[in-house]
C-alpha cells in the first residue's frame, strides 16, 4: 500500500480537527473552502517556477496538520529569548496568542488583540479582517493557514500614534514530539502612526515541528516601522511564511531579516508601494549550514509614482548547505518616478554547499530608475592573499573577509542583543569564532 501525501494527510487531519476550531459555522465554511482550494492547486512542487529550489521532498516529510499545543513557563521563555529590555514582550506559543506571557499594560494608541478571542467572540469580524487567501502558486500555504489556523495576534496602531517603547513578538515552539503550527498575524498602523517591531522565532525543544504564519501589515500614509526578523528555529523545525505588506502614499518600511536557524525555511514576501512616495527598504542575512535549507523569495509591485525600493540580501552556505533568493519588482504603468534596486551577494565557504539567486525586473511605464544584479562566489583570492601576505594565518583571513562580507547588513541591526547574536552565530560556522566576538 502506498503511504499518503501530504495532500491526503492534511484533507485528513483537517476533518478531524475542524470541529475543534473557533469561529462557528461562519468559519468552518471558510475553511472548508480555504481546503478545497488547496486540495484541487496541490502543494508547491518543483515544476512551479517560483518554488524549483525547495527541496519538496524534505519539507513532505513535515506534518501540515494542527498539533498540539504544549506549555511555556515564564522562566523557559526568559531562557531561550533575546533580551528585550524597554520592550514591550507579545508572545505566540505553538501558533495561539499567550496572554499570560505578554504584556498588556494599556497604552494610548496601541491596541492588541487575540485573535482565538475574536473568532470566538466575532467571527464575523474576524473574517473581514483576515485577508482571503487567493488560489495561485505563492498562496497556497496561506490557504494551510486559513484552513488550520485558530488563533494569532491582531497589532492596531492608531493614526499619529508613535508608540514609545519596541513591540517585542515571539513565535515560540515548545512541542517534543513532531507537531505543526498555523497562525496568523495583522499588523496595522494608521496615518501618520510610528513603531518598531523586533520579531523572533525561537524553540523550546528539539522536535521536528513546522510553522506556517500567515501575516498581513498595513501602514498608513505617511506612517513608518522598522521591522528586524530572526528566525533562530532548532536544525530539525522548519518554517514556512506568507507575508502581505500594503504601503501608503509617504510611508515608509524597512525590514532587515537574519535566517540563522531552522532546518528549512521558505520566506514569501509580497510587498505593494500603492501611495506616492511609498518607501521599502529590504535587507537580508541568511546562514545555510549543516544541511539546511534557506529559500527567500520576495515580490514588490510599485503600483504609485515616485516609489522608491532598496533591497540587498546575502546568503552564506558551508557544509551541505543549500539557499536560495528569488526576487521580483515590477512596476506598474502607473508609477512613472519609480525608483528601484535590488542587490543579491552570496558566498559558498565550502565545495558541497550551494546558493541559486535569480533577481527580476518587469517594467510598463519608461519614467523609472531600476537596477538589479546579484553575485555568488567564493571569497577573492586577491584580498585573501594580500591579508596572507600580511602575516595572517588563512582561519583568521577567511574570518576577516566574511565577517567584512556581512557587515553593511548587520550594521542595520538597532538591537544589541540581536545584533550580539548575528553576529555569534556567523561565528560559528567559521573556524575562529572569537576572532568575530571579538570584533562585535
Amino acid at each position: 500500500m502506498n503511504a499518503a501525501s501530504p495532500i491526503e494527510r492534511i484533507a485528513a487531519s483537517h476533518a478531524a480537527v475542524a470541529p475543534g476550531l473557533p469561529g462557528g459555522p461562519r468559519w468552518s465554511q471558510r475553511r472548508s473552502g480555504a481546503l478545497a482550494t488547496l486540495v484541487a492547486r496541490g502543494l508547491p512542487e518543483r515544476r512551479d517556477e517560483n518554488w524549483k529550489y525547495l527541496d519538496h521532498l524534505r519539507l513532505g516529510d513535515f506534518r501540515f496538520d494542527a498539533g498540539e499545543r504544549g506549555r511555556l513557563t515564564a522562566g523557559e521563555l526568559h531562557a531561550a529569548a533575546l533580551p528585550s529590555e524597554g520592550a514591550r514582550r507579545l508572545v505566540i506559543v505553538d501558533g495561539r496568542f499567550d496572554a499570560g506571557l505578554s504584556d498588556l499594560t494599556p497604552e494610548p494608541g496601541l491596541a492588541i488583540e487575540d485573535l482565538t478571542a475574536l473568532l470566538a467572540r466575532d467571527p464575523a469580524s474576524a473574517e473581514t479582517l483576515l485577508r482571503a487567501p487567493a488560489a495561485d502558486a505563492d498562496d497556497r500555504f496561506a490557504l494551510l493557514a486559513d484552513a488550520f489556523t485558530g488563533g494569532g495576534v491582531v497589532i492596531r496602531v492608531a493614526a499619529g500614534q508613535r508608540l514609545a517603547r519596541p513591540l517585542h513578538l515571539l513565535h515560540v515552539a515548545t512541542s517534543n514530539a513532531a507537531a505543526s503550527h498555523h497562525a496568523r498575524l495583522v499588523i496595522e498602523a494608521g496615518a501618520g502612526a510610528g513603531l518598531q517591531l523586533v520579531e523572533e522565532f525561537l524553540s523550546v525543544g528539539d522536535a521536528a515541528v513546522f510553522g506556517n504564519l500567515s501575516a498581513e501589515l498595513c501602514l498608513g500614509a505617511a506612517s513608518d516601522m522598522e521591522h528586524l526578523r530572526l528566525l533562530r528555529r532548532n536544525p530539525a523545525a522548519a518554517q514556512v511564511e506568507t507575508w502581505v505588506t500594503r504601503i501608503a502614499a509617504g510611508a515608509s518600511y524597512r525590514q532587515h531579516l537574519f535566517v540563522l536557524g531552522g532546518g528549512l525555511v521558505r520566506s514569501n514576501s509580497r510587498l505593494m508601494l500603492e501611495g506616492e512616495a511609498a518607501d521599502c527598504r529590504l535587507s537580508g542575512l541568511y546562514l545555510a549550514d549543516g544541511e539546511r535549507q534557506v529559500d527567500i523569495h520576495t515580490q514588490v509591485a510599485h503600483q504609485a509614482p515616485r516609489t522608491r525600493t532598496v533591497q540587498d540580501y546575502r546568503g552564506i552556505a558551508t557544509d551541505r548547505g543549500r539557499g536560495a533568493f528569488n526576487g521580483c519588482i515590477v512596476v506598474h504603468a502607473g508609477a512613472p518616478g519609480a525608483d528601484a534596486s535590488q542587490t543579491s551577494r552570496n558566498l559558498l565557504l565550502a565545495a558541497g554547499a550551494e546558493i541559486n539567486a535569480r533577481p527580476q525586473l518587469e517594467i510598463h511605464v519608461d519614467d523609472v530608475r531600476c537596477r538589479h544584479g546579484a553575485t555568488t562566489g567564493t571569497l577573492d583570492p586577491a584580498q585573501l592573499f594580500y591579508l596572507l601576505s600580511r602575516g595572517l594565518d588563512p582561519a583568521t583571513a577567511r574570518n576577516l573577509l566574511t565577517y567584512a562580507f556581512c557587515q553593511d547588513v548587520i550594521a542595520g541591526i538597532g538591537h544589541p542583543a540581536m545584533r550580539a547574536y548575528v553576529e555569534d552565530r556567523i561565528a560559528g560556522a567559521l573556524p575562529e569564532r572569537e576572532l568575530i566576538r571579538g570584533l562585535a
